[in-house]
């Protein structure tokens, strides 16, 4: 189900990746990780994408989206305003994490 969210997202719109929960079992919670210039224009996007895929797959039909919300990865936008690194990259690659314990 993951894939068929994924695939509603419009060019430009930056859906990274998708992930489908259901619990209880008449419910979907959709997260998307988008990347975006603000939580307000991420809002926007995942609330697009969603009420894209409930109108265009028969699978969700009957189903409507009841809130859209957003949550502010700080790291990364706290990199953003530090400025790239030296390799030109603004957030750290897998094994910089691994390395730090």
């Amino acid at each position: 189900m993951s894939a068929t969210f994924k695939s509603f997202a419009a060019y430009g719109e930056r859906v990274e990746h998708v992930s489908v929960h259901t619990a209880p079992p008449e419910a979907l919670t959709v997260g998307f990780y988008i990347v975006a210039e603000t939580l307000s224009a991420t809002e926007r996007v995942a609330q697009s994408v969603a009420e894209r895929a409930v109108r265009g797959d028969a699978r969700l039909e009957g189903c409507q989206v009841v809130s859209c919300s957003a949550a502010l990865v700080g790291e990364y936008f706290d990199r953003l305003l530090d400025g790239a690194g030296p390799d030109g990259r603004f957030m750290r690659g897998p094994h910089e994490d691994t390395e730090r314990q």
